[in-house]
């Protein structure tokens, strides 16, 4: 089965850095969506950029216009509500953010149905975790900066672990004040912060009072109706936010948490896949 995404904490203080680094001309922010302009053998096209997505996805149609031949079958499984098959082109040259990939394979299946119900537009590829594997970033979500960088931290940040579960990597949260929850890392994630629905029975968050509505989401695998709640409190990296709305994921491979775009669009983000790490700093604004 993959896994996709959807369509102990020490601090450092060094001398401050004073330039104002420019947005990536290759980098498009739209609402809670990051898209990179890449090249896959050669051919523009433009991805949605998914730590969460175990391996990169294309569309069937992309597949076809970019001349790649397909072959094999396996079940990927997002958050929606099934698994879907996919199958697979294998030897892929992807170049993207600066980094360059050789002999890669991605999963092919049909996004149109997706493309249309998250995202508003067709999406022809989505870049999952190999380009964050190959280097150390830069990241800021909201001045549209997306770099490779060669610095090992980032100036009063705070030092965050990464650890895995089924190809996603992970943070460590509290939610309303519970420790030991980790929490997908999932730039993917363009929607609320989504819960399982197995942490909510164990926070008693599924206590009717709690529940302010419904919505529905879901990535790969459909739609799905979720629950909606407000989480008192969400503290990440040092930092404590309030009065957090979010969805409750019923899907049966759903982690505890899934922080997405907007939480981690509040920070500065160094992320160091290869080294186990991310430096998280608040934004000034």
């Amino acid at each position: 089965m993959i896994r996709l995404g959807v369509l102990s904490l020490t601090f450092l203080a060094l001398t401050a850095c004073v330039s104002t680094p420019q947005p990536s001309p290759d980098l498009r922010v739209a609402g809670n969506r990051l898209f990179i302009a890449a090249e896959i053998n050669g051919e523009p096209i433009e991805a949605l950029l998914d730590s969460g997505a175990e391996m990169t996805l294309l569309d069937s149609a992309a597949a076809v216009r970019l001349g790649l031949m397909t072959g094999g079958t396996a079940e990927a499984r997002g958050t929606g509500a099934a698994s879907e098959e996919v199958t697979f082109a294998e030897g892929l040259h992807t170049r993207a953010g600066g980094v360059e990939l050789e002999n890669q394979t991605a999963a092919v299946l049909d996004l149109s149905e997706l493309s249309s119900r998250l995202i508003g537009k067709p999406v022809s590829a989505v870049l999952g975790r190999e380009i964050f594997d190959a280097a150390r970033f830069y990241l800021d979500i909201d001045a549209a900066v997306f770099r490779i960088t060669d610095k090992t931290s980032l100036v009063r940040a705070v030092r965050v672990p990464l650890s895995d579960a089924n190809g996603i990597k992970q943070v460590p949260v509290r939610i309303e004040g519970q420790a030991g929850i980790l929490a997908d890392f999932d730039i993917g994630n363009g929607n609320r912060v989504l819960i399982s629905e197995a942490f909510a029975r164990r926070a008693g968050l599924l206590d009717p009072a709690r529940i302010t509505g419904t919505e529905s989401g879901g990535g790969i695998g459909g739609p799905v109706t979720r629950q909606l709640v407000i989480l008192e409190t969400l503290e990440i990296a040092g930092v404590t936010l309030q009065n957090i709305e979010a969805a409750i994921d019923p899907s049966p491979n759903a982690t505890d948490a899934n922080t997405g775009v907007s939480v981690l669009r509040k920070f500065e983000m160094l992320i160091d896949f290869p080294g186990g790490t991310v430096w998280l700093r608040p934004r000034r604004s």
